[in-house]
Order: C-alpha cells, then structure tokens, then sequence
C-alpha cells in the first residue's frame, strides 16, 4: 500500500503542471482504489459495533441557568437604578464632566480587593450579613447594606441595599450579588452583580 502511495504522489505531480483537472480525477480515483483494497485486507477481523449514542440531560423549564449573568432581572431594577444614579449626580468643578457620581460607594485602599475588576461584588460577598458600607459624596451621604443572604436557584446570593440621603430626600435601590460563573468564558466561579 505505501508503494500505491508513492506512486500516486509522483505521478500527480508530474501531471500537476499539465493538466490539474486530470490529475485531481486520477488521484481520486488512486485513492478510492487504496482505500477498497484496504478495505478487504482488514474483512476478515471482527467488526466492533457503532459506538451508542450518547444520552444527554434535556434541561427542565425549572432548572437553574448554569451562569450568573443569566439570573433573570426584576422588570424595574433597571429603572430604579437610573433614578438612584440621578439622583446621586451633584455639580462639580473639579470632576470630569462637571458632575461628581454620589451614588457610586467610595472604598478606602486595601490590598485585599482595591482595583480589581469586580471589586464592590467581592466587597458585598466578603461582608457578613447586617453589614453597612457608608461613604460622603459631594452632596450626598450613601450607604450600602448587606440585606441578606439566599439561594437564587443553585446560586448562592447576597440581597443589598444602596441609599443615597441628600438633605431631607432620600432613595435607595436594591442590588443582588451571587457567586458562581459569570459567563461561559468564565474558568473560576467569582462574586457577581446580577443588578
């Protein structure tokens, strides 16, 4: 069979520069040829049977998503958030676009968890339940609450609570932190916000 081979090879490239139609027709056919002939060397060992198909778990309509970005969102956490951030924007000369953020908490250096990516879901996941973060923005003073502690499906989860108080108003949305995957690109299971 390796002779076959050799000849096939030198043959089509001999024939390569004439006619490259005809030289692939004919090492189609060399090929079909060496594959039938090996095909009846090897007849007369025991074929082994097709491997089975593999059984694959078909996911219920109740089963858990496999990532935490997948976590379904309350229908108003998305409009709770943007009024909590209106409201925590406050006129400033010195910040970059003239408005200062209050809503966002403000952390001392550690080495712990400063300048992660990630970082105020890692804080929320570390702190024991009942904890409270508190920071002063330019016009406001914010809070962060560590609400509670449940499963969201096979999710371990942190309920939270930020709270922006400028004078005598005040507003606050909730904030949800799980640990697990985030994605499918995710390889280690980490602390996420889901809202």
């Amino acid at each position: 069979m390796r002779y076959q081979l050799w000849t096939a090879a030198i043959v089509s490239a001999a024939l390569l520069p004439a006619q490259p139609t005809a030289a692939q027709g004919f090492l189609k056919r060399l090929a079909d040829r060496a594959l039938t002939s090996a095909g009846e060397e090897k007849s007369d060992q025991p074929s082994t049977p097709p491997p089975a198909p593999r059984r694959t778990a078909t996911p219920t309509a109740k089963s858990t998503p496999p990532y935490t970005s997948t976590l379904p969102k309350p229908a108003d956490a998305d409009a709770k958030r943007a009024a909590y951030n209106k409201f925590g924007e406050a006129p400033c000369n010195d910040c970059e676009g003239g408005i200062a953020l209050d809503g966002t908490p403000k952390f001392t250096y550690d080495s712990q968890f400063s300048g992660l990516y990630n970082e105020r879901a890692k804080r929320i996941g570390n702190w024991p339940v009942g904890y409270v973060h508190r920071w002063q923005g330019k016009a406001s003073v914010g809070t962060l609450t560590v609400a509670a502690e449940e499963k969201v499906g096979d999710f371990r989860c942190r309920r939270a609570v930020y709270k922006l108080a400028r004078g005598t108003s005040s507003i606050e949305r909730p904030s949800l932190v799980c640990w697990g995957l985030a994605n499918s690109s995710s390889s280690v299971e980490n602390w996420h916000e889901i809202y």
